[in-house]
């Protein structure tokens, strides 16, 4: 069975009949259209948004007695991280007893010379000199409860403590958030300065990623571009573009917001994406197979009446399988995906086949 070819140059017509076809199984497509046109492929790192993670530190000088979660856990907020033995805590809860203490005093008082103004008994400026005492008091006692809560102890602990009067060295480290723990710092029996960072933890229902790209292609990107990637499986939208270049590498930084992602996706980890423009033009994606390449250009086996059409194409970009085109095919065009290498031989009339 021989191949007729009509010459080689573009919009020729391979002639085969229906029986040539079904012999040389060759197999057509629809091409898969796609609203993006690829741009290019970058490096980048999947990070944390800087508002979902947070820092755990010693709110005192202390002893790490205890840790309680393990180094990538599922965390809830309020869950104790650790616990610490604090010196400095048992001083500040007297410093809050003795304020209660006052306090208390100082109202019991304001409460008796008020009753003795109503009667006439004592003056006006008696009662004013009680009054700015209890307003000392009472201010004083609120700045003793701050320090300690901003030492860690929660608001049902504090009330614990001014109704029991009862001092513990203890202090338990809490997480601010649900989340996940990222990085574990602290270990039992290490001596801490305060404020030393002992837990990382983070919110990782958003996710970005960090996209370094070259500095002769930053100006095609665009706020609003689309990224993908398909192992594992992510999508998302270009947020920002930074206005300085990276002296080292020579990249800029491009900042995307993570839409949709697979299981697998992970904060840190590094990935290699593709970065695509929004396009209303006609453009699809096919499978490598049915791309020829002759002196330089690109082209593709379309069905047509009699055979197959030689039909020159632009190609946009080259994905892991699969070749995107934006000029050169129409909607419904038919294109060949297997059997190629039989059609470009008789279409360069050095092929046949039996």
């Amino acid at each position: 069975m021989t191949l007729v070819a009509t010459g080689v140059t573009a919009d020729d017509l391979v002639s085969l009949s229906d029986q040539q076809i079904e012999h040389l199984a060759i197999r057509t497509i629809v091409p898969e259209r796609v609203s993006s046109l690829p741009l290019a492929w970058a490096p980048g790192r999947i990070v944390v948004p800087p508002q979902n993670e947070f820092l755990v530190s010693a709110p005192q000088a202390g002893l790490v007695s205890k840790v309680d979660v393990a180094l990538g856990a599922s965390v809830r907020a309020g869950q104790v991280l650790a616990e610490m033995q604090s010196p400095s805590l048992l001083a500040q809860q007297r410093d809050l007893l003795n304020a209660v203490t006052e306090f208390q005093l100082a109202e019991r008082q304001l409460q008796r010379d008020q009753t003795l103004l109503s009667e006439g008994i004592i003056s006006r400026i008696r009662w004013q000199e009680t009054k700015s005492r209890f307003d000392k008091a009472q201010t004083q006692l609120r700045e003793t409860e701050q320090v300690l809560t901003l030492s860690g102890l929660p608001a049902d602990e504090l009330k614990q403590l001014e109704a029991t009067r009862r001092l513990s060295d203890t202090l338990k480290l809490r997480s601010p958030v649900n989340g996940v723990l990222l990085e574990r710092m602290a270990v039992a029996g290490q001596r801490v300065d305060i404020l030393t960072p002992l837990f990382r933890v983070a919110n990782l229902d958003e996710l970005w990623l960090e996209i370094s790209v070259p500095q002769e292609r930053a100006n095609e990107i665009r706020i609003g571009d689309r990224v993908t990637l398909d192992n594992p499986k992510l999508s998302g939208r270009i947020t920002q573009v930074s206005r300085n270049i990276n002296p080292n590498s020579q990249s800029v930084l491009v900042r995307s917001v993570i839409e949709k992602r697979a299981s697998g996706v992970l904060a840190g980890q590094n990935v290699n994406v593709l970065i695509s423009h929004a396009s209303t033009d006609y453009i699809v994606r096919l499978p490598t197979a049915a791309l020829v390449s002759q002196e330089g250009r690109q082209y593709m086996f379309v069905r047509a009446p009699g055979g197959f059409a030689v039909r020159p194409v632009a190609v946009a970009g080259v994905e892991a399988r699969d070749v995107v085109v934006h000029e050169g095919l129409k909607k419904g065009d038919e294109v060949v995906v297997q059997g190629v290498a039989a059609l470009k031989a008789a279409w360069l009339g050095m092929g046949s086949g039996g």
